[in-house]
């Protein structure tokens, strides 16, 4: 599946129309995906705003009336579109009476038609609107939005109150905000229908699994552990030792394949640490107070070997150390360099100091981490996150994975949705799980973009396994990890 913004399939519909294809004739085509797509028995409601989404149900009433079907139209706006008025006019002459305003609406019915925002609609509904949304949403009827739950934003998925649709259907194609964000809250099932609109401008891809069982082809026979790669992890402090967070980070890079996984510690604490490191060796590090510092001579030893490294996971917050560390590895070494939570949080407002390097890099920030390195708000990056990823991708010449209930991952050129998320990875040490894991996929040589995608694919696809036994509230991060082995078994056999 692709997600296209709103920006692009109005351009296309401009576009469309500019080629001879008359406004109304799309609306008629609409109309009939929806008609399609929707139980016609029992009573329906069409509630219809101003605009040309409301225009869509007026087409609607149209066909649902020629066949005969029990429908009441209602609006909340006597203002309505000239396309709206063309088929209003139409159901006129068809001598249809049920048009009502929506104040005369009893919402007691069995199916509802949400036709009242499109697209564009952003911000907060008028109270008028949001009078009209709680009361679908208060209703025992099934609803079918069409295009978009109206009250969902349709770049960033973001909604203050909107319609709960069971199912939407999506004009030529799905919308970036039904799938981001609030959207996989308020969206239900999501159907497409093809109404003739060529799309010009970019579209996002959604990954499926079918680039999963490449990345796991049988082993050659006569192979040791130095023939799949060395990942590093750096990372753990004082402040935050979590040493099993980070075997679980040295694990996950292991259950992707990596030959070999060092654990880089402070070597105050290097001893906690090995009470807990079982499959990694360990490697303790330069520190000052339970905090790394930069010391050139132990990360040349430790970065010996190694194709792929992830600094972050619990490394505390001396952001000049952090600095240092993470700068010299990136301009000095070239391998996979991942950034995760404190080594990214070592850039505020500075990472673009990273675009000279040698290094593969990918930076792997959830919304407030992104807010610190791009000086933006968070409400700004949530309301565009493809946006926000894509821009902070071109200005470090790097990959950004913007972690969300849909994760983004983008180039700056190529930019894909990992939208098979759960509710049950919102656990302390789940970041450090996808970490290891992209970070053992990237050391097997695995291009850093592809390591992305299928650390944050596997890691949401472990935790629905997990979530079976444990369901949505209980399951670790430690489960995730254990599911990924049972994944990776799935997917090469």
């Amino acid at each position: 599946m692709y997600v296209v913004s709103n920006k692009t399939m109005a351009d296309s519909d401009k576009a469309c129309i500019a080629g001879g294809v008359p406004s109304v004739e799309l609306m008629a085509r609409a109309a009939k995906g929806v008609y399609d797509n929707i139980e016609k028995s029992g009573k329906t409601y069409i509630i219809c705003g101003k605009g040309n989404n409301g225009g869509d149900g007026f087409a609607l009433a149209c066909l649902m009336t020629d066949g005969g079907f029990d429908v009441s139209l209602f609006y909340v706006s006597q203002s309505i579109s000239d396309d709206a008025l063309f088929y209003k006019n139409k159901l006129t002459e068809r001598g249809f009476k049920k048009i009502f305003p929506v104040n005369e609406c009893d919402f007691d019915c069995d199916l509802i038609v949400d036709c009242i925002f499109g697209t564009g609609f952003s911000g907060v509904p008028k109270q008028e609107y949001a009078d009209v949304i709680e009361k679908i949403n208060s209703s025992r009827a099934k609803v079918v939005s069409v295009d978009i739950p109206s009250g969902l934003d349709g770049t960033g998925g973001r909604a203050n109150f909107a319609v709960k649709a069971d199912k939407t259907v999506a004009v030529q194609a799905v919308k970036s905000g039904l799938v981001l964000g609030d959207g996989k809250d308020f969206s239900g099932e999501i159907v497409t229908v093809d109404i003739g609109i060529p799309i010009i401008g970019e579209k996002y891809i959604v990954a499926d699994d079918s680039f999963i069982p490449a990345l796991f082809k049988e082993r050659k026979k006569n192979c040791n552990k130095g023939s799949f790669g060395k990942s590093l992890i750096i990372g753990g402090s004082l402040e935050f030792p979590g040493a099993p967070k980070l075997a679980e980070a040295g694990r996950a890079a292991l259950r992707a394949g990596a030959g070999l996984n060092t654990l880089c510690v402070p070597y105050s604490l290097s001893a906690a640490y090995a009470e807990n490191v079982v499959e990694s060796t360990l490697f303790p590090m330069a520190d000052k107070d339970g905090r790394l510092v930069f010391d050139k001579g132990s990360i040349d030893r430790a970065m010996k070997g190694v194709t792929a490294v992830a600094i972050g996971p619990g490394m505390g917050g001396d952001a000049e150390e952090n600095s240092k560390i993470c700068s010299y590895i990136a301009q000095n070494f070239d391998c996979s360099c991942i950034l995760d939570a404190d080594a990214l949080n070592a850039f505020k407002e500075n990472i673009v100091s990273l675009k000279e390097k040698k290094c593969s890099l990918l930076l792997t920030p959830h919304p407030k981490e992104m807010s610190r390195l791009t000086c933006k708000s968070v409400d700004e990056i949530l309301s565009d996150p493809i946006n926000a990823a894509k821009e902070l991708a071109k200005a470090c010449d790097c990959i950004v994975l913007l972690k969300g209930a849909t994760t983004v991952v983008s180039d700056g050129e190529r930019t894909v949705l990992i939208a098979n998320g759960t509710p049950a990875q919102a656990k302390g040490g789940s970041g450090d799980v996808l970490t290891g894991m992209i970070c053992g996929f990237a050391a097997r040589g695995i291009s850093l973009f592809d390591s992305a995608l299928a650390g944050a694919y596997l890691c949401a696809e472990a935790a629905k396994n997990a979530e079976k036994e444990y369901g949505d509230w209980g399951v670790l991060a430690s489960d995730v990890c254990k599911q990924a082995k049972k994944i990776v078994d799935f997917y090469r056999d």
